[in-house]
């Protein structure tokens, strides 16, 4: 056989053939299928005429089949030809084009089949690749995506193709960059590269082509066929397209890829900078334009998203400065790279920013500022970027203070929505100017060797300076706000330039006081400030300097430390700056006659803080103002005091007595006061000039600025006055004191004990002797006060008090005789009518007489009250041998009277300076003093009479004797007695100790203290045995109870009985002991007791040290045991043992994280231990302790990590064979407390297991590695077996939501418990629904709607729980076997749950499984359909919705049987509840995911759905019929759907037409009803005949309702039947017999039935139907046909509704008769129609004008019908010779009958002209154009020539009436004239 060319040409000459008589497209595909791809694959020969032949015949070929659009081209043997190896380029060529052609031919099914050949099948040539890629770009919208993930990814098979999967997303990429509408004449689009936009704009798309594209693209991508990575950055593409269609779906996509990308990838972000940017290719056109500022946006925003390495710098500038400067941009763009240059400035890395900083700090300077255009929130956004760059690199913003003065001014100036950025940036650029931050040159330096308060300035420190000077006191307040933030971060708090203008703004802008008295005290309440917690820069040295300030910042207020400036220093500055102000005249206030530089307020401020700096300059660490240190200040004045103009102290003292001169006010005074009281011979005889004006301040109404006053005047007058002139001066006040207003005198008598109290100080300072009782003026004073004493004003009487304390304080009061007045009817109450005698008496017996009744006086104030026990101390102090005795005995009697713990402090003072003979609060006089008139005897017996006082059970008498015991060993712990009886006071303060009282538990643990502080070393360790045998192991004495014995103090029963504060003192003893050291339990105590009481003045002579460093250094050794322990009580729920114990831990522990993380495993071991304690509160303390010990920044502290074991307690639960021991007994000892009896306890607890819980999870994490692993296998376990089947709904609840969260990353650790975990999380997901949305639901049953939308609500809620997505997670790890174990418990649970959430879940979960798992479970799929069925007839809508959708899963999966007894019971259960919505979801489910299965059953489903549809509509019912319609549409649309199903669906409808129910015979009829009108004559005789028969047999019997429909189906079905078939007389008499029925609506139904079915068969019945109707007509009202006498007879018995109803109804009925009259009018029978005729005309035109509209339009309807079958009207009628009809019915008329034709139609004519001239003339348009149509149809039947007379009438009847015609414009009858007027023109052409 030749094989040569020769050959090969002839093969190819026969195809050429073969293809030439193809003359069909059948054959020409066969022969394309069989010989293109061999002709093609001879373009390989190497013969140059074969290939010219081949390329003639693919020619003919090409051509032929671009005409045949619907030939097959075998493109699947071309792909494998074009993908061989050995293929040429020629042949490729060839094969590609005849792809192209073929493919789109092809169905969709073979193109999704085809898709990954076309994809892979080019791998070198670009242009043909992306020839092979168009092709799938149009069917990506259509293409079937496979359920399965891993058949998903195989879809394109581009595992092993990265180049091609490139290049294909590239495509994709760019198709959706292209713009809608773009054309080839436009420039390349943004995004896009020269050689992309010439390959897409080569395609031509429409806009609405492009959208459907994209559309495609993106559900494509959303598809999971290729890796997140690589959707990502075309996702963000779509997101940003202009059309909803396009973004929508991709924006939700990226919403869930976003929680699962790694954006501290750079193969993440990397495309992100590209797109953005362009990607800068060497070859020009592949270079990427940047995209455009919609593109843009959306990248911006997932940009600032980045983290770690993904932060390309270099790129990064690029994407800022195109995103803020570049044309491609818009606002929103430039806000997202702001916070972009945020993200890189923050996280970026520090090596590479640091270097690009100043150039991204130069673009963001230029989008703000004054001149700037950019909207507010861009400017914001650029602040808040200014903000972190400031914060990052402080270095770039330190170098230049000019943008802070400009930032500062665009503040004051700019609009308020820019304000609090503005802030920001510059808040944060304060700490770059900070002190010392600078490591090389300093901006400000201490020189070591000069004075440390000098700071060194340099130029930007001193121009920063002068900057906050400026806006210190400006207007805006947001500006003083930021100058406060820089005065506070930039310079040292000694430094006093700054001081002094955060004092400006204290005393200018209250707002800002608060902030700026924190910075400069320590505290934001002057009164509440620490003290202890401050110092002066002279005191400090260089231990302050060595602190910067932004570790200053950074400490807590507890821990902060204020430094003062020096006094000196601060008072200079001051002073400068006030002289400034005075001469510039600038900010000065004028007050009186004096002129201030400063207001009133900053005034205040300064002299405040200036009065500070002098007392800690002095040396003094405590309260100014605070006597026992005021020689310190003295010695700190006599110093450094000069007369001189640069003098600090001289200063100070102008500036006090400028502010004095100016407004007396507490501050100037005090300030004042300070320096009188401690240089007087300085300073008051320089001040009497202040005489004048503090002498009138005394009559203010202030009592505290009179006191102060008085105490200035006082000195002022002692040593400013010479002896005689003081003489004067007291003499002429005593005397004019009686003329004085009450608060005058008040005042003087003050100044009076005042300046007598220091008089005699000076004199006694001086050794002046003098004979007080032989001065005059003194004696006179102290008579005055001591009958002033008897005064009934409380305001003189407290004056008195405080004088004589003064006076007595001083010196011995002289015994001299007094005259007074006493009250002489002491039973009046009334204070008016008491009238007074005067009596005789000495002073000391009045004064001691008069001040105890005052302290034992419930009436007295209790201020008095107070200073009057002082006053008894005093008076004790000055004359000891008269007072001492009494006050002691006086004392003792008070102790069961007072129950003020203030006053029982006042009284103890009193006691301690009686004791001792001097003032304790100025301390003791010399070491030799002692108390003669007080010896070792006289106080022993007074203590023992306190000790014995302390078992007295009266509750004042204890808190009298705590407090008055604890003074007494406090003051005088030196004394014999209180050394001899330690052990007699400890027990007594710890009887005190166990009271109820805490105030009384405070003092004695106090009193402990003291006296185990007194003992040697021997002793102590007896007293600690002692104390803990009484605390631990003794009881409480019982006490004796007597009659007036006062059992509970007032309040107490209110509070709850919790044991008190001895709980903590037990607490501590148990630690002490447990630590084998008794003595530490008195360092416990005294750090224990800190009751509100000590912090006030009252007891602050009860102050104690703090724990010594000793006793620190002590307890280091135990702190192993002592931290736990600590740690622990630190959380008890009482607020007193939890304050007490953190006190004692902030003491003991320095640091705490550091000692925490030190001591983790032990404090962990003390809590799990105690977890579990017997004691409530100890339970509750434990779980808030664990909660806040697994607070570390690193997450859960491991073993793992530590590889360190620990051994087990012996308690402990046996855990050792998981990795992680602690924290399985953790969850093991949480789930017990949360099942506690005590429900405070088992919230505490849920809440400490619901965090540790988050803790595990985050510990699990696969990020871990190994430590992850333990962490899960350590507790999924536990909470699998435990935790999810445990009886505790919350502790189901904390661990399903802790496995939920878990699963992700500790998935195949779950697999081996999902039989338990599944039914577990389903019986949850309706436990845990939201309880408010199942009462809403449970309201709503009355309103079907709105309930079943929020059960819908609930449902979705449910399906989107944690606990469903747990499962979803699942279900991945779930197969047969493990379906089957659990398949028992999930089938009861959907079968017995109440629960909504359950029941739905169940049913989601069998949709999910029956996905996963497929034929796999078919073993068991008939039992789930089971279930689901009785969840079809659950009463809950949305359940029988959700088990519906269940079945649809499942059918797929179940054998035969189970599918046709599902289909039987389906239809057995429509017949039980025919509104069952579910029964069509159900069909509607199957439907849509097995339509071939229902196809195959279709005999048990098609006849239910047929019928279905056909139910009664009404507002219930609609929505069911409608979708049963769109059922059947989808099953079988169309009438041939009917027709071919109908031997199936005419039983169904025998069967429902004999059935007993009314509504199921409705149905069916209306059914027939259907197949009548939609087959209409294409139904079969025999069928029709039968549905005939069926009806006729469901007619029989009585009237129900929806028998109408039977009637009306039979008119349908004889629309096209045989009208000489032999049923039609049965179906005529059962319209006749159902005609005659009484009721009126059903009756009117049946005779338009009637109407139709004579009309249709054509019978003559005319005169039957008459015969029956004619009544009806002449009927004026309708009557209610009843037997019942009681029924209405009249419509004047009827309402107004029902009589319109029966009117309507009979109108109604009227109608139909006329209407049925017309239609049986007889088109054939000339007898009936010649013995009707001209009675029906008559009859008719005599009725028109009594009807109503309605019965009148039907009326001439009917008239209508009869001329047009009238046959006398035909030219050649003959006139029947017949008898005349019944006389009964004719109109009795004069006139006699006409018997020739002519005068017969003329007699019709004129009749009937008569009823269209009436209608004619009445204004209803349907009424005329009914009687228009009767003339039309007059002139059409009377059209012969032998009716010429009878046109004529009709023609005068019509122009006579057709003004009345022409006055309604409808255009019907417009229209109808027009067509007359033509007619009657033709039939008269010559008129």
């Amino acid at each position: 056989m030749e094989t040569g060319p020769n050959a090969e040409i002839e093969l190819l000459e026969r195809v050429l053939l073969r293809l030439g008589n193809a003359d069909s497209d059948e054959k020409l595909e066969a022969t394309v299928g069989k010989f293109l791809a061999p002709v093609i694959l001879k373009m390989n020969s190497p013969h140059n005429a074969v290939r010219t032949k081949v390329v003639e015949v693919l020619t003919h070929i090409k051509r032929r089949l671009s005409s045949r659009g619907q030939v097959q081209i075998p493109v699947e043997a071309l792909l494998d030809q074009y993908a061989a190896e050995d293929s040429s380029t020629f042949l490729k060529n060839f094969a590609i084009i005849f792809i192209a052609m073929g493919f789109p031919r092809l169905p969709l099914e073979q193109q999704a089949g085809l898709a990954s050949k076309v994809v892979g099948g080019e791998d070198k040539l670009e242009s043909y690749q992306d020839k092979l890629f168009a092709l799938l770009l149009p069917i990506l919208s259509e293409m079937k995506i496979p359920d399965d993930p891993a058949q998903r990814s195989k879809l394109l098979d581009l595992q092993d193709k990265p180049g091609i999967s490139s290049n294909f997303l590239s495509l994709l990429q760019d198709v959706l960059l292209l713009p809608y509408g773009i054309t080839q004449d436009q420039d390349v689009p943004p995004g896009l590269s020269p050689y992309s936009f010439k390959r897409l704009i080569a395609y031509s798309w429409r806009a609405e082509e492009l959208e459907k594209v994209k559309k495609g693209i993106v559900r494509f991508l959303c598809a999971s066929v290729f890796s997140d990575v690589q959707i990502f950055v075309p996702l963000v593409v779509a997101s940003a397209d202009t059309r909803f269609s396009v973004a929508t779906p991709a924006i939700a996509e990226l919403s869930k890829l976003c929680t699962m990308l790694d954006f501290s990838s750079p193969a993440v972000t990397a495309p992100l900078y590209t797109l953005f940017a362009g990607n800068q290719n060497k070859l020009t056109d592949r270079q990427t334009r940047p995209c455009c500022a919609r593109v843009r946006q959306k990248l911006l925003q997932y940009l600032i998203k980045c983290r770690g390495k993904s932060i390309n710098v270099s790129k990064g500038l690029q994407v800022i400065f195109d995103g803020l400067f570049g044309t491609n941009t818009n606002q929103k763009c430039k806000v997202l790279a702001l916070q972009f240059v945020e993200l890189v400035l923050r996280d970026g890395p520090r090596e590479l920013v640091s270097k690009v900083s100043r150039v991204i700090l130069t673009g963001i300077t230029k989008v703000i500022g004054r001149d700037s255009t950019e909207p507010n929130d861009v400017q914001n956004a650029a602040y808040s970027a200014l903000a972190q760059h400031a914060r990052s690199f402080p270095q770039d913003v330190s170098q230049d203070l000019k943008l802070v003065l400009g930032y500062f001014n665009n503040l004051a100036s700019c609009a308020p929505e820019l304000h609090s950025s503005i802030r920001e940036a510059l808040v944060s650029m304060a700490p770059a100017f900070a002190w010392k931050t600078k490591e090389k040159s300093d901006a400000m330096e201490v020189d070591e060797d000069t004075d440390p308060s000098s700071v060194k300035l340099d130029g930007q420190q001193h121009l920063l300076l002068a900057m906050l000077l400026d806006n210190a006191e400006s207007k805006v307040q947001i500006v003083q706000n930021v100058t406060s933030v820089f005065l506070t971060s930039c310079f040292p708090e000694y430094y006093a330039p700054a001081r002094y203008l955060l004092l400006l703004i204290a005393g200018e802008r209250n707002s800002l006081r608060e902030n700026v008295t924190t910075y400069l005290y320590g505290t934001s309440k002057k009164d509440h400030v620490n003290y202890n917690m401050l110092s002066s820069i002279e005191q400090a040295g260089n231990r302050i300097n060595s602190e910067s300030i932004s570790d200053f910042n950074h400490l807590s207020l507890e821990q902060r430390r204020v430094v003062l400036p020096s006094f000196q220093v601060m008072m200079s500055h001051v002073h400068e700056m006030a002289n400034k102000r005075l001469k510039k005249n600038t900010a000065c206030v004028v007050v009186g006659r004096t002129k201030l530089p400063y207001s009133l307020e900053v005034y205040e401020e300064l002299l405040d803080y200036l009065r500070l700096c002098l007392w800690y300059s002095a040396g003094v660490v405590a309260a100014p103002g605070d006597e026992k240190y005021t020689h310190e200040l003295r010695k700190y004045i006599t110093m450094h005091y000069e007369e001189a103009e640069d003098n600090a102290l001289h200063q100070y003292m102008q500036f006090v007595q400028r502010s004095v001169e100016a407004k007396r006010s507490d501050s100037n005074l005090i300030c004042l006061y300070d320096l009188l009281n401690a240089a007087p011979e300085l300073f008051a005889a320089k001040q009497l000039h202040l005489l004048e004006p503090l002498g009138n301040t005394l009559k203010d109404v202030s009592e505290t600025m009179r006191i102060n006053v008085a105490q200035v005047y006082g000195i002022l007058w002692a040593f400013g006055l010479p002896d005689e002139k003081f003489d004067e001066e007291v003499g002429e006040c005593l005397s004019s004191l009686t003329q004085k207003t009450l608060e005058h005198k008040h005042g003087w008598l003050l100044v009076v004990g005042h300046t007598l109290n220091r008089k005699i100080a000076m004199l006694k300072q001086e050794n002046k002797s003098k004979d007080f009782a032989a001065w005059p003026q003194f004696v006179n004073a102290v008579k005055i006060i001591s009958k002033t004493l008897c005064e009934s004003q409380w305001l003189l009487v407290s004056a008195a008090v405080k004088c004589i304390s003064m006076i007595g304080k001083a010196v011995e009061i002289p015994n001299v005789t007094v005259e007074i007045q006493v009250p002489s009817n002491d039973g009046d109450d009334d204070e008016e009518m008491t009238e007074y005698t005067s009596i005789d008496s000495s002073t000391k017996l009045v004064i001691f007489g008069v001040v105890f009744q005052l302290l034992r006086s419930s009436s007295a104030r209790q201020k008095i009250r107070e200073e009057s026990a002082r006053c008894l101390g005093y008076l004790a102090i000055g004359d000891g041998e008269h007072f001492t005795k009494r006050n002691l005995d006086k004392f003792l009697t008070l102790a069961k009277v007072q129950k003020d713990a203030a006053l029982n402090i006042a009284i103890s003072e009193a006691i301690v300076n009686t004791l001792c003979g001097y003032d304790v609060n100025k301390g003791q006089p010399d070491e030799k003093f002692v108390n003669k008139h007080c010896n070792d005897g006289d106080f022993e017996q007074f203590l023992n009479s306190l000790i014995r006082l302390v078992t007295e059970p009266n509750p004042h008498s204890r808190q009298a004797i705590s407090v008055w015991l604890l003074a007494v060993v406090k003051h005088c712990s030196q004394r014999p007695a209180v050394l001899a009886k330690k052990e007699l006071l400890q027990f007594a303060f710890t009887e005190l100790l166990s009271d109820d009282s805490e105030f009384v538990q405070d003092v004695a643990s106090r009193g402990l203290g003291l006296v185990y502080s007194l003992s040697d070393s021997g002793s102590q360790t007896d007293l600690a045995n002692s104390l803990l045998d009484q605390l631990i192991g003794g009881k409480r004495k019982v006490n004796q109870v007597a009659p007036d014995t006062e059992l509970f103090a007032e309040g107490m029963l209110g509070k709850t009985p919790t044991g008190g504060n001895i709980t903590t003192y037990k607490e501590l003893c148990s630690l002490a002991s447990d630590l084998n050291q008794p003595d530490m339990i008195y360092q416990f105590m005294q750090l224990a007791n800190h009751n509100a009481t000590w912090t006030s003045k009252l007891g602050a002579a009860f102050g104690l040290k703090t724990l010594s460093a000793e006793s620190r250094q002590k307890m280091q050794p135990y702190l192993g045991k002592i931290i736990p322990r600590l740690y622990r009580y630190k959380y008890d729920p009482t607020p007193k043992i939890q304050n007490s114990m953190i006190s004692i831990w902030d003491t003991i522990v320095s640091d705490s994280k550091e000692v925490t993380e030190r001591y983790y495993w032990e404090i962990l071991r003390e809590l799990l231990d105690n977890l579990t304690c017997k004691e409530w509160r100890v339970r509750i303390a434990c779980c808030l302790a664990v909660r806040d010990l697994l607070k570390r920044p690193n997450g859960l502290k491991l073993r793992s990590e530590e590889q360190v074991r620990r051994v087990p307690a012996p308690n402990s639960m046996d855990v050792d064979e998981v990795p992680e021991p602690e924290l399985k007994e953790l969850w093991f000892q949480l789930f017990r407390v949360m099942d506690d009896i005590h429900e405070g306890t088992r919230v505490t607890a849920q809440g400490t297991a619901s965090f540790l819980g988050k803790l595990c999870v985050i510990a699990a994490s696969s990020d871990h590695g190994k430590s992850g692993t333990a962490v899960a296998s350590s507790t999924l376990p536990y909470l699998l077996e435990v935790g999810v089947g445990h009886k505790v709904p919350e502790i189901r609840k904390v661990s399903i939501k802790t496995i939920s969260d878990m699963i992700d990353s500790s998935g195949a650790l779950i697999a081996p418990h999902l039989v338990t975990l599944i039914p577990c999380l389903l019986r949850a997901t309706g436990e845990l629904e939201n309880t408010k949305l199942s009462y809403v639901s449970t309201r709503l049953g009355a309103d079907n709607e709105a309930q079943e939308a929020v059960d819908t609500l609930r449902a979705e809620a449910a399906k989107s729980h944690h606990t469903m997505e747990t499962i979803g997670k699942c279900v991945r790890y779930i197969d047969y076997p493990v379906l089957e174990k659990m398949t028992p418990e999930v089938l009861d649970l959907m079968k017995s749950s109440v629960n909504l959430g359950t029941k739905i879940g169940c049913a989601h979960f069998v949709c999910l499984i029956s996905i996963r798992l497929g034929k796999e479970m078919t073993p068991v799929v008939g039992k789930y359909i089971r279930a689901c069925f009785v969840g079809i007839k659950d009463r809950n809508a949305t359940v029988r919705k959700y088990n519906a959708s269940a079945i649809g899963h499942l059918l797929g999966l179940a054998k035969e049987q189970s599918i046709k007894s599902l289909f039987t019971k389906l239809d057995e259960l429509y017949a039980e509840q025919p509104g069952n919505r579910s029964i069509a979801l159900t069909i509607q489910s199957i439907n849509k995911r097995h339509h071939e299965l229902l196809k195959d059953y279709m005999d048990s489903m098609l006849p239910l759905i047929f019928f279905a549809m056909h139910e009664e509509a009404n507002e219930e019912t609609k929505a069911n019929v409608e979708l049963w319609k769109d059922l059947w549409n989808d099953v079988s649309p169309g009438d041939a759907g009917i027709r071919l199903n109908l031997n199936l669906i005419i039983p169904k409808l025998e069967t429902s037409l004999t059935d007993a129910s009314w509504s199921r015979k409705a149905q069916a009829a209306n059914a027939i009803q259907t197949i009548a009108t939609r087959l209409s004559s294409s139904l079969d005789e025999p069928d029709r005949v039968r549905l005939i028969k069926l009806l006729l047999c469901g007619l029989q019997g009585r009237t129900f309702e929806g028998k109408e429909r039977l009637l009306q189906a039979l008119a349908g079905l004889t629309k096209g039947l045989d009208r000489n078939h032999q049923i039609c007389p049965n179906i005529i008499d059962a319209a006749m017999r159902e005609a005659r029925k009484r009721e009126p609506v059903y009756r009117t139904m049946a005779l338009a039935s009637l109407g139709e079915i004579l009309d249709q068969l054509e019978a003559d019945r005319f005169e039957e139907v008459y015969n029956m109707s004619w009544n009806l007509l002449e009927k004026k009202e309708l009557r209610k046909e009843s037997d019942d006498e009681d029924e209405p007879s009249t419509s004047q018995d009827l309402s107004a509704d029902e009589r319109n109803k029966r009117a309507q109804t009979l109108n109604r009925l009227k109608e139909v008769v006329w209407e049925t009259l017309g239609k049986s009018w007889p088109r054939h029978s000339i007898e009936t129609q010649h013995r009707y005729q001209l009675f029906f005309a008559e009859n008719c035109t005599s009725i028109l004008a009594e009807s109503t509209r309605p019965v009148q339009v039907s009326l001439l309807a009917a008239f209508t019908k009869y001329i047009e079958r009238l046959h006398v009207f035909d030219e050649s009628a003959q006139l029947p010779d017949l008898p005349q009809i019944n006389q009964e019915k004719k109109i009795k008329t004069e006139a006699p009958e006409p018997k020739s034709r002519e005068a017969i139609v003329e007699k019709i004519c004129k009749d009937v002209l008569a009823a269209v001239a009436l209608a004619a003339g009445v204004p209803h348009s349907g009424l005329k154009k009914e009687a228009l149509n009767i003339v039309l149809m007059l002139i059409k039947r009377l059209s012969g020539a032998k009716n010429q007379q009878p046109l004529n009438l009709i023609k005068q009847s019509f122009e006579s009436n057709l003004e009345k015609f022409q006055r309604d414009s409808a255009p019907e009858i417009r229209c109808r004239i027009k067509d007359i007027e033509e007619k009657l023109s033709k039939l008269n052409p010559g008129s």
